[in-house]
């Protein structure tokens, strides 16, 4: 009798963390996936010259740009897709041969097809960012060493507003790839003005104020923020009225290292509101990775770690309400979604060996997925940076990673 009641008991149990597990809010499903081949090229000047001979088996430099470094995703109304690309191959110095440009792509879910449509250069033919451009000779073109793009919106009249991790700055952009003002920087919210090294503003060791500094260490010591720490995410509320900007990486002289600040943008006015809020990271190495708008005060954050491949572990979507911190002032957050945890049980993807993260159990085990977008209250769209010619994540070492959009279906609604 007793060992029957054990047996039901643990049957019960079982069912019970099924069925937890079947709710659960991080469970997404996958319903679409999308490839474009690591090895995309499109016109343009030879690059990477300042790179080693060989990468993963691939020759340096490029007789052309490729086309990689997605680090943000935007809805364009022909039902096309604008993707930014970052700097180029990552750094300030490796990247001093590479346009600056995004991409317009038809990404056709129902056909398993990706298509680069066009490309369009980012430029500052008037001199208007404030600072010089590294090519001064080459009328208002900008190079993987002025900028590096790491976030995008689009308003309702076109034009556009990119997140710099360099400066760090936002910045206004024609749907032409024109800028069309100063450079914005990232004002020292009043909780951290201790740390700010006796600026109002973030600095990186990249900020054009400090590249004309002898040696890494004058520049590491006049910065604020850690090289690749800017903002990483920006956000639109539905009616564009305000941008929600997030920073990547605590200060380095903040002692709360897994500290990140998101701050409210007036594009109107081209100004910060002066609103700002605190959020904690799952982990003190891991960084804000991007920002997506589901209303007008509930955003979507996507944390990840440093990390690729099997050794992945922190690749989440929160969801937070800017309306809902605690008493520190810290903001509280609800996984919605693991990206190392996917269920796909229509078999889009197949298991194979050497593949990491394909077959009943999808995964998204990029060292940089950068790009989330909100397609409806059930549906997200997630796409990686492959870092060409670097990231090993999906792939055996020595290949390196593709291009890859997936559409996950969320078991509850964003608005619940």
């Amino acid at each position: 009798m007793q060992s029957r009641l054990l047996h039901s008991t643990l049957f019960l149990a079982c069912l019970l963390l099924l069925s937890a597990c079947q709710d659960s809010p991080s469970h997404a499903t996958l319903t679409g996936h999308l490839v474009l081949p690591a090895d995309t090229f499109t016109p343009g000047p030879a690059v990477g010259a300042a790179l080693p001979p060989e990468i993963n088996g691939r020759q340096l430099p490029l007789t052309s740009p490729p086309v990689q470094g997605f680090s943000s995703l935007v809805k364009l109304p022909d039902d096309h897709w604008l993707a930014l690309q970052d700097n180029g191959f990552g750094t300030l110095a490796n990247s001093p041969d590479f346009p600056l440009q995004f991409f317009e792509l038809d990404l056709d879910f129902p056909n398993d097809k990706v298509k680069v449509i066009g490309v369009t250069a980012i430029t500052d033919p008037n001199g208007l960012l404030g600072f010089p451009h590294a090519h001064q000779h080459d009328q208002g073109a900008l190079y993987g060493n002025d900028l590096d793009p790491e976030s995008c919106v689009r308003l309702n009249d076109g034009t556009l507003w990119i997140g710099d991790e360099f400066g760090p700055f936002l910045l206004p952009v024609d749907a032409d790839g024109k800028v069309l003002g100063p450079a914005v920087p990232i004002p020292v919210i009043f909780q951290l003005a201790d740390h700010a090294r006796g600026t109002t503003v973030l600095r990186t060791p990249d900020h054009p104020d400090l590249r004309h500094l002898a040696t890494e260490e004058e520049r590491l010591a006049a910065a604020n923020l850690p090289r690749s720490g800017g903002i990483e995410g920006l956000a639109r509320t539905p009616d564009g009225s305000r941008l929600y900007a997030s920073v990547e990486k605590p200060m380095l002289d903040d002692p709360i290292k897994d500290r990140r600040v998101i701050l409210e943008f007036d594009p109107a006015q081209a100004t910060f509101t002066g609103r700002s809020w605190l959020y904690r990271t799952d982990d003190p190495g891991v960084s804000i990775a991007s920002l997506e708008a589901y209303s007008s005060t509930v955003l979507l954050v996507l944390e990840r770690d440093g990390d690729q491949g099997a050794e992945a572990v922190i690749k989440r979507i929160y969801r937070i309400d800017l309306e809902d911190a605690d008493p520190a002032g810290y903001l509280h957050k609800t996984l919605v979604c693991d990206l190392l945890d996917i269920a796909d049980p229509a078999g889009i993807t197949s298991a194979a060996p050497g593949i990491v993260g394909f077959g009943p159990v999808f995964s998204f085990p990029f060292v940089t997925p950068e790009c989330l977008v909100i397609l409806d209250d059930h549906t997200l769209m997630v796409a990686n940076d492959n870092n060409y010619p670097f990231s090993t994540g999906r792939r055996p070492p020595s290949t390196p990673d593709d291009n890859e959009f997936a559409r996950l279906q969320l078991p509850r609604s964003l608005g619940d």
